[in-house]
């Protein structure tokens, strides 16, 4: 008598195919937190070397790994199965996208070399919002009944 529980569901056979469909939203995630922390430890060095920086520049570099971290988990949760994180992130990148352009095309409100760093994190961020939002992403994650 066989008493293994059957444990094949529908979210379980479809875990190997959300993990390959989020390995680049993962690299390109954990890209953008490392390019913004890099630039806040950059900040910080520089700091502690005497040189100054204006707070809007501090804020806006902190704002951006924040939303680095924010975005990271969401993808984390997502590949794991979490349908209410995939949906968030669907909804928070393009967001962040859309915020970084905008803070990017401001003229003189940010220094050129932070502005590139910027622009770096937003082109990071604009395959994940696109990926997210794919038809094919829809079908790893059930509807909710």
């Amino acid at each position: 008598m066989n008493t293994a529980l059957n444990t094949s569901s529908p979210a379980t056979a479809l875990a190997p195919a959300r993990r390959r469909a989020f390995r680049p939203v993962l690299i390109l995630s954990w890209a953008f937190v490392a390019v913004s922390a890099a630039m806040i430890a950059f900040l910080a060095a520089d700091t502690a070397t005497g040189a100054g920086f204006e707070t809007a520049i501090w804020i806006r570099c902190s704002l951006v790994l924040a939303s680095a971290i924010v975005v990271l988990a969401m993808a984390v949760s997502a590949a794991r199965g979490s349908r209410g994180a995939w949906v968030r992130l669907r909804i928070v990148s393009p967001i962040v996208v859309a915020a970084v352009v905008v803070i990017v095309s401001i003229p003189g409100f940010l220094p050129d070399w932070v502005r590139l760093e910027q622009s770096l994190c937003g082109l990071l961020l604009l395959p994940v919002a696109i990926l997210v939002n794919l038809p094919r992403m829809r079908v790893l994650y059930a509807p909710k009944a």
